[in-house]
């Protein structure tokens, strides 16, 4: 609806900026091009490269959405020994708690552990994933927000998110990281990170095929 209204302007914008000069028919000449027409197109053109998402990355999104509302478990299907403590054996649950038109909120369980949460939105033409780290009385962790945005257009099923300047800034030696979600099929979804420098990794499949009762709402978003 944004994008529409946006749009609806910016063409009001060259039609106004359009109608500065007329040819004279007498005088068999046109008059040079208006400068404001030129920018105005330009910014039509800016406005459907940064608000519209590839059709692959539509795709992906929409994958998500047909599962908004039910939760899931998971387990770890690959893991280094870096990130072994605390997930091998652990109870784990994802829930498409909340989806909006450009943002989708997923919080991610780990047994009684209710701080994680994956945040996708639509932004600057792509999609973004964040980590929404809170504490138990609902404020944010100092380690929260990390993440990046992902290189278009991807795949329709699985989307590749490498750390953003955000990410490298508080977690330096994490610059080269990169996190993904994988629909391997309609059953299965796979999300993992990847920490090059270090070869470390962790993959957590969640079975689609299988939805549980939802868990209770993650820490500092009780009210959704």
């Amino acid at each position: 609806m944004r994008t529409r209204q946006a749009m609806t302007v910016l063409i009001g914008l060259l039609l106004i900026a359009g109608c500065g000069e007329v040819a004279d028919p007498d005088a068999g000449q046109v008059p040079p091009p208006d400068p404001g027409v030129e920018a105005a197109a330009e910014a039509v053109e800016e406005l459907g490269g940064d608000t519209e998402l590839a059709s692959e990355q539509e795709a992906f999104w929409a994958r998500f959405e047909a599962h908004c509302g039910r939760a899931y478990p998971g387990t770890v299907s690959d893991v280094t020994p870096h990130y072994e403590d605390g997930v091998v054996g652990a109870e784990m649950v994802m829930h498409l708690m909340r989806c909006e038109e450009d943002r989708i909120h997923i919080p991610f369980h780990i047994d009684d552990n209710r701080s994680r949460n994956w945040i996708l939105t639509r932004v600057d033409g792509t999609i973004r994933l964040k980590h929404d780290h809170r504490n138990p009385d609902g404020t944010e962790e100092e380690i929260s927000q990390y993440g990046g945005d992902a290189p278009r257009p991807g795949l329709p099923t699985r989307q590749i998110f490498p750390a953003d300047e955000h990410t490298a800034s508080i977690l330096p030696d994490r610059a080269d990281n990169f996190w993904f979600f994988d629909f391997i099929d309609d059953e299965t979804l796979q999300y993992g990170v990847h920490w090059p420098r270090f070869g470390h990794s962790i993959r957590v499949e969640f079975d689609l095929s299988d939805p549980i009762d939802p868990p209770p709402a993650p820490w500092g978003y009780e009210d959704g």
